[in-house]
């Protein structure tokens, strides 16, 4: 766990960031600069962190709150990691190292979801262990295609 940071994200990393993130287009980029730039700080119902080792951006981290659908102390999670980086153990590490922060911060759930084809994803919370709560049938459409995704969470206990 502690040899993955998270940290606001730092100005010279907004390039890479649209790119682990695959944000093209003026219009994501400009929207995505408001978030990036309130990194660390909750904007809106949003909080970005950046996900570094030894001090270089390898994803970013969302969670999402909002009170108005959420009930208090209930976060939902997503993360998105640079390709080059995938498979080696990180996803399960920042899930480990995001639910003991929240939790230490007051928090007491943290849901979080995956296409039901990422399997490496699935075993990322499986390994961090979250609990699968159930599939969420036709949860995306992309391109007239509808896409199941697995729901984990975990509490605090």
């Amino acid at each position: 766990m502690a040899w993955v940071q998270l940290r606001p994200y730092q100005a010279p990393e907004f390039e890479a960031s649209c790119r682990i993130r695959e944000i093209e287009g003026q219009e994501r980029r400009d929207r995505w600069r408001k978030r990036f730039d309130a990194s660390g700080d909750w904007d809106d119902h949003y909080l970005h962190l950046a996900i570094a080792i030894d001090g270089v951006l390898v994803g970013d981290l969302q969670l999402r709150h909002c009170s108005q659908s959420m009930p208090d102390g209930v976060l939902e999670i997503g993360l998105e990691l640079d390709p080059a980086q995938q498979g080696i153990g990180i996803g399960t590490a920042v899930l480990q190292a995001a639910s003991q922060k929240f939790f230490e911060d007051g928090w007491h759930r943290i849901s979080g979801s995956t296409d039901i084809k990422n399997i490496a994803m699935k075993r990322a919370f499986e390994k961090a262990g979250w609990k699968l709560e159930g599939i969420m049938r036709g949860l995306f459409n992309e391109d007239g295609v509808l896409h199941d995704y697995a729901s984990y969470a975990v509490i605090k206990v």
